[in-house]
Order: C-alpha cells, then sequence, then structure tokens
C-alpha cells in the first residue's frame, strides 16, 4: 500500500500537490494555534504576528483544497483566482508586520551552523520548487494549482527572509551593520513581489473573466 502511495506521488503531479497541499493545510492549522498558545504564555509580539500569518495561510489553503476536491466551473476557478489575489493583499499586512519585528527585534537565539545550514537547504528547496510550480501551472492555464504555487512562493519567501536573519545572527554576530541593511532589503522585496503576485493574479482572472463573457455573448 504504501508503495503504491509512493509511487503515485512521484509519478501523478496533481496527486503530488493535493498531497502537499494537504500536508500543508494540516502544518498551517496546528502550528497556528501552538503559536497563539506560545505568544499569550510567552506575551511575544512575534508569536502572535507569526500566529496570524499562519492562520490566514491555513484559510487560504483549505479554500483551495476544497475547491480542487470538486467539480467548480470555470468561472469559479477564475473567481478563486481573484480572491487569492485579494487575499495575497490582505496577508501581505500580516507579513510586513512579521518583517518589522524581524527587522526591529534583537529577541532571536543564535543557531548551531549545521541547523542553519540544514534550514536553508531545506528552504532554497522549497523555494524552487514553488518558482518551478508557478511558472508551470501558469503556463498551462491551470486557475487552482497556480494559485497553490503562488501561495507556496509566498510562504517560502517569508521563511527566506526568517533563515537570512538567522545566518545573519549566527555567521555574523559582530557586524549589526550587515544586519541592519541586507534584512530591510530582503523584507521589503519580499513584501513587493507578494504584491506584485497578487496583482498579477487579479489582472489575470479579470482577463479571463473578460474573455468568458466574451464567449458567452456570441453563444
Amino acid at each position: 500500500m504504501l508503495k503504491s502511495f509512493f509511487n503515485k506521488l512521484i509519478k501523478d503531479s496533481n496527486f503530488k500537490t493535493k498531497t502537499l497541499l494537504l500536508t500543508s493545510l494540516v502544518f498551517n492549522g496546528s502550528y497556528s494555534i501552538f503559536l497563539f498558545i506560545a505568544s499569550i504564555l510567552a506575551f511575544s509580539k512575534w508569536f502572535f504576528a507569526m500566529a496570524i500569518y499562519y492562520a490566514l495561510l491555513f484559510l487560504a489553503r483549505i479554500v483551495l483544497f476544497i475547491q480542487i476536491n470538486k467539480n467548480v466551473s470555470l468561472r469559479v476557478k477564475i473567481l478563486t483566482v481573484r480572491t487569492c489575489g485579494y487575499f495575497l493583499l490582505t496577508i501581505n499586512f500580516a507579513i510586513s508586520t512579521v518583517m518589522f519585528i524581524l527587522i526591529y527585534s534583537n529577541n532571536f537565539a543564535k543557531q548551531h551552523e549545521i541547523t542553519v545550514i540544514t534550514i536553508a537547504t531545506y528552504t532554497f528547496y522549497l523555494l524552487t520548487v514553488a518558482i518551478i510550480g508557478c511558472v508551470k501551472y501558469f503556463r498551462q492555464n491551470n486557475h487552482l494549482y497556480s494559485c497553490i504555487k503562488v501561495i507556496s512562493l509566498t510562504s517560502a519567501s517569508v521563511s527566506l527572509a526568517t533563515l537570512t536573519n538567522t545566518m545573519l545572527l549566527t555567521f555574523g554576530e559582530q557586524n549589526e551593520l550587515l544586519r541592519s541593511v541586507i534584512l530591510p532589503i530582503l523584507c521589503v522585496f519580499i513584501t513587493i513581489l507578494i504584491v506584485v503576485g497578487a496583482i498579477i493574479l487579479i489582472r489575470k482572472a479579470n482577463l479571463d473573466l473578460r474573455v468568458l463573457n466574451n464567449e458567452k455573448e456570441r453563444k
């Protein structure tokens, strides 16, 4: 049974996307609850901001997971893309808060070098997979899967910011100037990237709706 599952996971890209989405959904929900409890116990703004961020990711992914497992119309899929774009603009406020705390807070622990390298490898893997997935499904004009990959790219980008902060604390702890320059630039770049991604989704959805309406009128 496990062998057939892994074979399907490797060979069937749609099944793989659904499985990874479900895994991310469970992780986001559980981690959001954990961070919310931790924010209350530790009186931490960072934990609270991260709890909101993961809760928003959870809501977005649960909507997408429900839709990809239902036979919804093309119009509904296109509307979902547009909603996803507006959602990214909303979640950007939570991400901006996380970035602000990341830049101006010094309450982060130094990690072991091997731990940082492991996290870096995994983060860059997620980022690479998300970028490839975005390009692939946008070319295929696959609306729901495009949204899934854009959200994954957003999540990986935020992880890249926290990873950069950890790396600077671990490997460049004596150079505060380096942290005060690189981290803000990266955070601004990520927030701009999310806004651009949201605009692309909204614009694409509006164009597709216009084409769909024109085809309907011709009929």
